[in-house]
């Protein structure tokens, strides 16, 4: 809305009773925060019915949707209080609580838009192939987590006495406006340059050789490039960070930067959680493609992919004291990996097991440019023990990741 009816009242604050934001606030966070919200619950429906497997990235995500369904709270409140309005036109017993709630969350949003990094950031670490990726994301994670802390120490540091921001009894003993916009200005800097990482810069060409078929290869891209819709979000968000609080309206100024700061947020808890919907997908469109039939290595529509794991174990050379397989990036790898048009039974072994599953474990492919890995050969997967005999040696266990496809009753 238009600026141009503003006045000043007999308080010497801005108003114009016509111009109320507070709706339009509402309506577009309310509805990011709600599909979020279903992207999150969807994927752990995943992670703990369908596949039984809960990692790190989960528990970052976990944290990130909290912090953003109490945010989103406290941005109701902050409404109800006068946000989205001009001060003049907020009762005078509403306005200390408006600012308030205003201030509370910011460093809400602060932490949670850094703990939706590091959750993407640890799902890039479940198929990272090789030690350079792992080890630069890791950087990544812990340059996020240094800054942010810094973000939210200059937050709540801004003033002698914090309440200053909200109680005006309080005196002004607060950083200058020019000193707090420039570290938003780094901040929004540094969010942009992280969700570039992230979501285009290390995923494309980490799994463009990523041992897995081509349509494998362009959904997880696919998926994990929607993040750079948070980037978008941050550029837009610097537009209105240049007028804010130039006329102390602040409730009125804060309105857009709350909204896209919700976007930003949002936005990479759904690109985020994507990923982690595959075997969903590839449920459903099984089911209603019809895959054929289970003896023929294909998903038929009485059937459904479910990813475990099991535990292996690589001897060990006594000559050369290497591991035949990089046990780490197999693993990471193995938990995106799917059958090659499903036809798993011809090129990497089948065996039945209980209840009339049938297993198919697929062969690890994957190489790093900094260490020795070798191919695994294809695992029978028994309910007894294991027989064979073979030369003494030093053992390590090591878990690996297998596809199979149960047979519903």
């Amino acid at each position: 809305m238009s600026d141009s009816g503003v006045v000043i009242n007999e308080f010497g604050l801005p108003s114009n009773p016509a111009e109320d934001d507070g709706p339009r606030i509402l309506g577009a966070t309310l509805a990011i925060t709600t599909l979020a919200l279903i992207a999150y619950l969807t994927r752990m429906y995943v992670r703990l019915i369908m596949v039984r497997n809960v990692g790190l990235d989960d528990y970052f995500m976990s944290l990130a949707i909290a912090l953003v369904v109490s945010g989103q709270g406290v941005i109701w409140g902050s409404i109800v209080y006068g946000a989205g309005r001009h001060m003049g036109d907020i009762p005078l017993e509403h306005i200390s609580t408006g600012l308030k709630l205003n201030f509370v969350s910011q460093p809400i949003f602060l932490i949670a838009i850094c703990v939706t990094k590091l959750a993407v950031g640890a799902t890039l670490l479940r198929i990272a192939s090789t030690k350079f990726y792992r080890r630069l994301i890791l950087g990544i994670m812990g340059f996020m987590a240094f800054y942010t802390t810094g973000c939210f120490f200059t937050v709540v540091l801004q003033c002698t006495d914090i309440r200053a921001l909200w109680d005006q009894s309080i005196p002004q003993n607060c950083w200058s406006q020019s000193t707090l916009k420039g570290l938003s200005y780094t901040n929004v800097a540094l969010n942009i340059l992280t969700d570039l990482l992230l979501a285009l810069i290390i995923p494309i060409p980490m799994l463009w050789n990523l041992n897995v078929n081509r349509r494998t290869r362009f959904s997880l891209i696919f998926a994990l490039s929607l993040g750079a819709f948070a980037c978008a979000a941050a550029f837009i968000k610097v537009g209105f960070l240049v007028n804010y609080g130039k006329t102390g309206d602040w409730l009125w100024d804060s309105r857009d930067i709350s909204i896209w700061t919700v976007m930003e947020c949002n936005t990479g808890i759904i690109a985020g959680s994507l990923p982690a919907l595959r075997p969903l997908f590839k449920k459903v469109l099984g089911t209603s493609l019809g895959y054929g039939n289970a003896s023929s290595g294909r998903i038929t529509g009485s059937g459904y992919i479910r990813q475990d794991t099991l535990k292996s174990k690589t001897r060990k050379s006594m000559v050369t004291g290497k591991s035949g397989t990089d046990e780490t990036s197999s693993e990471r790898a193995f938990n995106y990996y799917e059958m090659n048009d499903h036809k798993a039974a011809e090129g990497n072994g089948k065996t039945q097991g209980v209840d009339g599953a049938t297993f198919f474990v697929t062969e690890v492919d994957a190489r790093s440019s900094d260490e020795s890995v070798h191919r695994v050969k294809p695992l029978a997967v028994s309910p007894g023990p294991n027989r064979r005999g073979g030369a003494e040696g030093i053992t390590k266990t090591t878990t690996m990741t297998v596809d199979y496809i149960a047979r519903q009753a």
